[in-house]
Protein backbone atom coordinates (compact mmCIF):
# COMPACT_ATOMS: atom_id res chain seq x y z
CA UNK A 1 0.00 0.00 0.00
CA UNK A 2 1.51 3.39 -0.98
CA UNK A 3 1.47 6.27 1.24
CA UNK A 4 -1.36 7.96 -0.94
CA UNK A 5 -3.60 5.22 -0.36
CA UNK A 6 -3.57 5.48 3.82
CA UNK A 7 -6.59 6.93 5.41
CA UNK A 8 -6.22 10.22 5.85
CA UNK A 9 -6.34 11.61 9.42
CA UNK A 10 -5.07 14.91 9.94
CA UNK A 11 -3.20 16.31 13.09
CA UNK A 12 -6.29 18.56 13.95
CA UNK A 13 -8.35 15.30 13.58
CA UNK A 14 -5.91 13.05 15.22
CA UNK A 15 -5.48 15.29 18.50
CA UNK A 16 -9.35 15.65 18.76
CA UNK A 17 -10.30 13.06 21.27
CA UNK A 18 -11.77 9.54 21.20
CA UNK A 19 -14.76 8.80 19.40
CA UNK A 20 -18.52 8.99 21.22
CA UNK A 21 -21.00 6.94 19.84
CA UNK A 22 -23.43 9.37 21.03
CA UNK A 23 -21.66 12.45 19.59
CA UNK A 24 -22.79 12.60 16.23
CA UNK A 25 -22.39 15.44 13.28
CA UNK A 26 -25.16 16.97 12.03
CA UNK A 27 -24.86 16.44 8.77
CA UNK A 28 -22.73 13.65 6.49
CA UNK A 29 -20.40 15.08 3.91
CA UNK A 30 -21.03 12.21 1.41
CA UNK A 31 -18.46 10.40 -0.52
CA UNK A 32 -18.69 10.36 -4.88
CA UNK A 33 -17.47 6.89 -4.36
CA UNK A 34 -20.11 5.32 -2.35
CA UNK A 35 -23.61 6.06 -3.51
CA UNK A 36 -27.34 4.66 -2.02
CA UNK A 37 -26.72 1.52 -3.72
CA UNK A 38 -23.21 0.81 -2.19
CA UNK A 39 -23.67 -2.41 -0.11
CA UNK A 40 -21.98 -0.57 3.24
CA UNK A 41 -23.77 2.80 2.57
CA UNK A 42 -25.94 2.77 5.59
CA UNK A 43 -22.32 1.99 7.45
CA UNK A 44 -19.68 3.80 5.80
CA UNK A 45 -22.67 6.97 6.48
CA UNK A 46 -23.08 5.96 9.97
CA UNK A 47 -19.01 6.20 11.05
CA UNK A 48 -18.42 9.44 8.63
CA UNK A 49 -21.48 11.30 10.79
CA UNK A 50 -19.72 9.70 14.08
CA UNK A 51 -16.71 11.45 13.27
CA UNK A 52 -15.02 8.05 13.38
CA UNK A 53 -14.18 7.35 9.76
CA UNK A 54 -12.87 10.29 7.58
CA UNK A 55 -12.28 10.29 4.07
CA UNK A 56 -9.27 11.30 1.83
CA UNK A 57 -8.42 14.50 0.71
CA UNK A 58 -10.60 14.36 -2.50
CA UNK A 59 -13.24 14.07 -1.19
CA UNK A 60 -13.56 9.88 -1.86
CA UNK A 61 -13.73 7.43 1.08
CA UNK A 62 -11.88 4.26 -0.88
CA UNK A 63 -13.94 1.69 0.74
CA UNK A 64 -12.29 -1.30 -0.67
CA UNK A 65 -8.96 0.21 0.37
CA UNK A 66 -7.50 -2.07 2.79
CA UNK A 67 -6.50 -0.56 5.91
CA UNK A 68 -3.41 -0.52 7.74
CA UNK A 69 -2.97 -2.11 11.19
CA UNK A 70 -2.14 1.55 12.86
CA UNK A 71 -5.71 2.86 11.36
CA UNK A 72 -8.39 0.17 12.21
CA UNK A 73 -6.05 0.80 16.00
CA UNK A 74 -6.57 4.67 15.93
CA UNK A 75 -10.09 3.68 14.60
CA UNK A 76 -10.81 1.40 17.79
CA UNK A 77 -9.33 3.53 20.41
CA UNK A 78 -11.70 6.46 19.04
CA UNK A 79 -14.51 4.36 19.31
CA UNK A 80 -14.02 2.65 22.97
CA UNK A 81 -13.15 6.50 23.89
CA UNK A 82 -10.01 4.94 25.33
CA UNK A 83 -7.76 7.86 26.52
CA UNK A 84 -4.59 9.02 25.11
CA UNK A 85 -1.37 10.72 26.31
CA UNK A 86 0.91 13.09 24.65
CA UNK A 87 4.80 12.37 23.81
CA UNK A 88 6.92 12.06 21.74
CA UNK A 89 6.65 9.43 19.53
CA UNK A 90 8.49 7.57 16.28
CA UNK A 91 4.91 6.96 14.52
CA UNK A 92 1.08 8.91 14.55
CA UNK A 93 -0.09 6.02 15.78
CA UNK A 94 1.53 5.12 18.79
CA UNK A 95 -0.71 7.13 21.17
CA UNK A 96 -3.62 5.26 20.37
CA UNK A 97 -1.49 1.83 20.59
CA UNK A 98 -0.90 2.78 23.98
CA UNK A 99 -4.04 3.21 25.00
CA UNK A 100 -4.89 -0.36 23.61
CA UNK A 101 -2.28 -1.44 25.92
CA UNK A 102 -3.05 0.11 28.82
CA UNK A 103 -6.38 -1.46 28.59
CA UNK A 104 -4.96 -5.01 28.17
CA UNK A 105 -4.54 -5.07 24.28
CA UNK A 106 -1.30 -4.84 22.82
CA UNK A 107 -1.67 -5.21 19.17
CA UNK A 108 1.01 -7.10 16.67
CA UNK A 109 2.58 -3.55 15.56
CA UNK A 110 2.95 -2.31 19.00
CA UNK A 111 6.60 -2.05 19.25
CA UNK A 112 7.21 -2.33 15.34
CA UNK A 113 6.13 0.66 13.03
CA UNK A 114 6.59 -1.53 9.90
CA UNK A 115 3.86 -3.92 11.33
CA UNK A 116 2.17 -0.55 12.45
CA UNK A 117 2.07 0.03 8.73
CA UNK A 118 1.24 -3.50 7.54
CA UNK A 119 -2.19 -3.87 6.04
CA UNK A 120 -4.07 -5.73 8.75
CA UNK A 121 -5.87 -8.73 8.49
CA UNK A 122 -9.43 -9.83 9.65
CA UNK A 123 -8.43 -12.51 12.10
CA UNK A 124 -6.36 -10.22 14.13
CA UNK A 125 -9.54 -7.83 14.19
CA UNK A 126 -11.75 -10.57 15.20
CA UNK A 127 -9.35 -11.28 18.11
CA UNK A 128 -9.05 -7.03 19.05
CA UNK A 129 -13.14 -7.46 19.07
CA UNK A 130 -13.31 -10.10 20.73
CA UNK A 131 -11.18 -9.35 23.48
CA UNK A 132 -12.83 -5.74 24.06
CA UNK A 133 -15.41 -7.59 25.16
CA UNK A 134 -14.00 -10.00 27.52
CA UNK A 135 -14.40 -12.95 25.31
CA UNK A 136 -11.68 -15.86 25.56
CA UNK A 137 -8.33 -15.65 23.69
CA UNK A 138 -7.19 -17.62 20.85
CA UNK A 139 -8.22 -16.92 17.33
CA UNK A 140 -11.18 -19.70 16.74
CA UNK A 141 -12.98 -18.48 19.81
CA UNK A 142 -12.79 -15.11 18.41
CA UNK A 143 -13.99 -15.84 14.91
CA UNK A 144 -17.06 -18.02 16.24
CA UNK A 145 -17.65 -15.17 19.01
CA UNK A 146 -18.10 -12.96 15.57
CA UNK A 147 -20.96 -15.17 14.15
CA UNK A 148 -22.43 -15.62 17.32
CA UNK A 149 -23.11 -11.91 17.88
CA UNK A 150 -24.19 -11.40 13.74
CA UNK A 151 -20.66 -9.22 13.48
CA UNK A 152 -19.50 -11.22 10.65
CA UNK A 153 -21.66 -13.64 8.23
CA UNK A 154 -18.38 -14.61 6.38
CA UNK A 155 -17.03 -13.33 2.82
CA UNK A 156 -16.00 -16.84 1.08
CA UNK A 157 -17.03 -20.87 1.09
CA UNK A 158 -15.30 -23.06 3.47
CA UNK A 159 -16.48 -26.11 5.66
CA UNK A 160 -15.39 -23.77 9.25
CA UNK A 161 -16.13 -20.67 10.29
CA UNK A 162 -12.17 -19.79 10.11
CA UNK A 163 -12.25 -20.36 6.70
CA UNK A 164 -15.58 -18.50 5.84
CA UNK A 165 -14.35 -15.77 7.95
CA UNK A 166 -10.73 -15.31 5.80
CA UNK A 167 -8.90 -15.09 8.57
CA UNK A 168 -5.95 -13.82 6.61
CA UNK A 169 -7.48 -11.82 4.06
CA UNK A 170 -7.18 -8.04 4.74
CA UNK A 171 -9.63 -5.60 6.29
CA UNK A 172 -11.57 -3.07 4.25
CA UNK A 173 -12.52 0.44 4.91
CA UNK A 174 -16.09 -0.44 4.16
CA UNK A 175 -15.29 -3.78 6.41
CA UNK A 176 -13.77 -1.39 8.95
CA UNK A 177 -17.49 0.45 8.88
CA UNK A 178 -19.63 -2.57 9.08
CA UNK A 179 -17.91 -4.32 11.88
CA UNK A 180 -18.20 -1.35 14.03
CA UNK A 181 -21.21 -0.51 13.11
CA UNK A 182 -22.43 -3.89 14.07
CA UNK A 183 -20.70 -3.27 17.39
CA UNK A 184 -22.33 -0.40 18.50
CA UNK A 185 -25.90 -1.65 16.78
CA UNK A 186 -25.25 -4.92 19.55
CA UNK A 187 -24.62 -2.43 22.62
CA UNK A 188 -20.92 -3.71 22.70
CA UNK A 189 -19.92 0.19 23.37
CA UNK A 190 -18.02 -0.44 26.64
CA UNK A 191 -14.64 -1.57 26.73
CA UNK A 192 -14.50 -5.01 28.41
CA UNK A 193 -11.30 -6.48 28.27
CA UNK A 194 -9.63 -7.50 31.98
CA UNK A 195 -7.52 -10.23 31.04
CA UNK A 196 -4.02 -9.04 28.94
CA UNK A 197 -3.71 -10.46 25.25
CA UNK A 198 -0.36 -9.74 24.00
CA UNK A 199 -0.37 -9.92 19.82
CA UNK A 200 3.10 -8.46 19.51
CA UNK A 201 5.80 -10.57 18.06
CA UNK A 202 7.71 -11.39 20.62
CA UNK A 203 7.43 -14.87 22.29
CA UNK A 204 7.33 -18.81 20.39
CA UNK A 205 5.05 -22.06 20.15
CA UNK A 206 5.65 -25.21 19.03
CA UNK A 207 5.75 -24.20 15.54
CA UNK A 208 8.06 -21.42 15.51
CA UNK A 209 10.97 -24.03 17.27
CA UNK A 210 10.35 -26.00 14.05
CA UNK A 211 11.68 -23.28 11.88
CA UNK A 212 13.20 -20.89 13.50
CA UNK A 213 16.82 -21.99 12.64
CA UNK A 214 15.85 -21.97 9.08
CA UNK A 215 14.68 -18.69 9.22
CA UNK A 216 18.10 -17.36 11.27
CA UNK A 217 20.15 -19.08 8.49
CA UNK A 218 18.33 -17.02 5.98
CA UNK A 219 18.69 -13.69 8.29
CA UNK A 220 14.59 -13.44 8.58
CA UNK A 221 13.11 -12.42 11.89
CA UNK A 222 9.96 -15.18 13.02
CA UNK A 223 7.71 -13.79 15.37
CA UNK A 224 5.00 -16.03 17.00
CA UNK A 225 1.39 -14.87 16.60
CA UNK A 226 -0.25 -16.93 19.10
CA UNK A 227 0.30 -20.51 19.82
CA UNK A 228 -0.71 -22.06 16.60
CA UNK A 229 0.86 -19.06 14.08
CA UNK A 230 3.75 -17.27 12.67
CA UNK A 231 4.52 -14.63 10.74
CA UNK A 232 7.67 -12.51 9.43
CA UNK A 233 7.62 -9.07 8.29
CA UNK A 234 10.26 -9.20 5.90
CA UNK A 235 9.02 -7.67 2.24
CA UNK A 236 11.14 -10.50 0.03
CA UNK A 237 10.14 -13.66 2.67
CA UNK A 238 7.04 -12.34 4.10
CA UNK A 239 5.17 -15.79 5.22
CA UNK A 240 2.20 -16.23 7.31
CA UNK A 241 1.81 -19.88 8.84
CA UNK A 242 -1.27 -20.70 10.51
CA UNK A 243 -2.24 -24.09 12.49
CA UNK A 244 -6.10 -25.14 12.73
CA UNK A 245 -7.95 -27.09 15.02
CA UNK A 246 -8.98 -30.14 13.19
CA UNK A 247 -5.66 -30.36 11.51
CA UNK A 248 -5.65 -28.05 9.20
CA UNK A 249 -2.99 -26.43 8.15
CA UNK A 250 -2.13 -23.02 5.88
CA UNK A 251 1.30 -21.38 5.12
CA UNK A 252 1.10 -18.49 3.01
CA UNK A 253 4.12 -17.03 0.91
CA UNK A 254 4.95 -13.89 -0.88
CA UNK A 255 5.31 -14.24 -4.38
CA UNK A 256 9.22 -12.74 -4.54
CA UNK A 257 11.98 -14.35 -5.53
CA UNK A 258 13.40 -18.29 -5.98
CA UNK A 259 15.33 -17.96 -2.65
CA UNK A 260 11.77 -16.88 -1.06
CA UNK A 261 10.41 -20.06 -2.22
CA UNK A 262 13.30 -22.66 -0.82
CA UNK A 263 13.43 -21.31 2.72
CA UNK A 264 9.08 -22.02 2.24
CA UNK A 265 9.90 -25.14 1.11
CA UNK A 266 12.39 -25.98 3.88
CA UNK A 267 10.12 -24.62 6.59
CA UNK A 268 7.07 -26.52 4.93
CA UNK A 269 8.38 -29.69 5.00
CA UNK A 270 10.11 -28.82 8.86
CA UNK A 271 6.11 -28.04 9.67
CA UNK A 272 5.06 -31.99 8.60
CA UNK A 273 3.85 -31.03 4.66
CA UNK A 274 3.88 -34.31 3.24
CA UNK A 275 6.68 -33.87 0.81
CA UNK A 276 10.16 -33.16 0.36
CA UNK A 277 11.48 -29.54 0.37
CA UNK A 278 12.33 -30.45 -3.60
CA UNK A 279 8.92 -31.19 -4.05
CA UNK A 280 7.12 -28.59 -2.88
CA UNK A 281 10.05 -26.10 -4.24
CA UNK A 282 8.84 -27.92 -7.88
CA UNK A 283 5.40 -26.77 -7.45
CA UNK A 284 5.83 -23.50 -6.41
CA UNK A 285 7.66 -22.48 -8.81
CA UNK A 286 4.83 -24.41 -11.27
CA UNK A 287 2.19 -22.78 -9.44
CA UNK A 288 4.29 -18.99 -9.56
CA UNK A 289 4.83 -19.79 -13.75
CA UNK A 290 1.35 -21.54 -14.44
CA UNK A 291 -0.99 -19.33 -12.04
CA UNK A 292 -2.60 -22.66 -11.69
CA UNK A 293 -3.59 -24.65 -8.72
CA UNK A 294 -0.94 -27.59 -7.79
CA UNK A 295 -2.18 -30.71 -6.04
CA UNK A 296 0.28 -32.95 -4.94
CA UNK A 297 -1.06 -35.44 -2.93
CA UNK A 298 -2.43 -34.06 0.20
CA UNK A 299 -1.04 -30.56 -0.08
CA UNK A 300 -2.69 -28.07 -2.67
CA UNK A 301 -0.71 -24.90 -3.56
CA UNK A 302 -2.70 -21.89 -5.05
CA UNK A 303 -1.17 -19.16 -6.70
CA UNK A 304 -3.08 -15.49 -5.53
CA UNK A 305 -2.21 -12.28 -6.84
CA UNK A 306 0.75 -11.20 -4.53
CA UNK A 307 1.19 -14.22 -2.36
CA UNK A 308 0.60 -18.20 -2.75
CA UNK A 309 -1.53 -20.37 -0.68
CA UNK A 310 -0.08 -23.82 0.92
CA UNK A 311 -2.97 -25.76 2.30
CA UNK A 312 -2.40 -29.51 4.11
CA UNK A 313 -3.80 -31.82 6.88
CA UNK A 314 -1.50 -32.53 9.64
CA UNK A 315 -0.06 -36.03 9.06
CA UNK A 316 -0.05 -38.32 11.70
CA UNK A 317 3.44 -39.34 13.29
Amino acid sequence: MTVSSLLYISEADFHIGSFEPSKANAQSAGFPDVNERYWAYEEITWADESGLMTGYKDGSFGPGDEMTEAQFVTILQRYFNLETSEGENSHWSQPSYQALSNSLLRMPGLRNDSVKNREVTRGIISQALAHSQGQEPGLEKSVAWMFKEDLTTGRQDGSTQTERYDVNGKLTRAQAAVFLKRLHDSQFTQWRGEILLDMTPEGSNVYTEKVRSLYSEAGVTLYARDNSSFATADPEYYHLFQAYQGERREYVISRTTESNFELASKAAEALGAPLSADDIFNALKQAEQTEEVQQLGEIEINPRPSDIFMLWDEQEE
